[in-house]
């Protein structure tokens, strides 16, 4: 498997001709490194069966990048997630808005500096 590192501004321009060889964008994930925040952009081959994996870093301070939907209808839903749970914004997205936590919720829970405030209870406390 092989890992490669981009700058953010180069997302598209690397990404659009991989799309030949590796059509199946399998997850987006996001990683709060403290001082920076990382990307990590899992596709597959079904042609090869070769994985490819896309690393990027975004500043803490403006944590957005250009969205992939446009080339991988999966980048849709492991995008709004990424927003969901970090907050980075995917610019040029389709629909980007919350998909796993009510739109009227405070914070991004898989942020370090996360904290829950919510007065809700869990389904398991009710």
């Amino acid at each position: 498997m092989q890992v490669i590192e981009i700058k953010p501004e180069n997302l598209i321009e690397t990404a659009a001709p991989l799309k030949n060889e590796f059509n199946l964008l399998i997850s987006v994930s996001g990683v709060d490194k403290l001082e920076y925040y990382e990307l990590v952009y899992h596709f597959y081959s079904t042609k090869t069966h070769k994985k490819l994996i896309l690393k990027t870093k975004l500043s803490k301070t403006n944590p957005e990048i250009e969205s992939l939907s446009g080339l991988y209808s999966a980048a849709n839903w492991h995008e709004r997630e990424t927003y969901d749970m970090f907050g980075i914004n995917f610019l040029n997205h389709p629909d980007m808005r919350r998909i796993l936590l009510p739109c009227d919720w405070k914070g991004h829970p898989l942020r370090k500096n996360y904290v829950n405030n919510d007065e809700r209870l869990c389904w398991n406390e009710r």
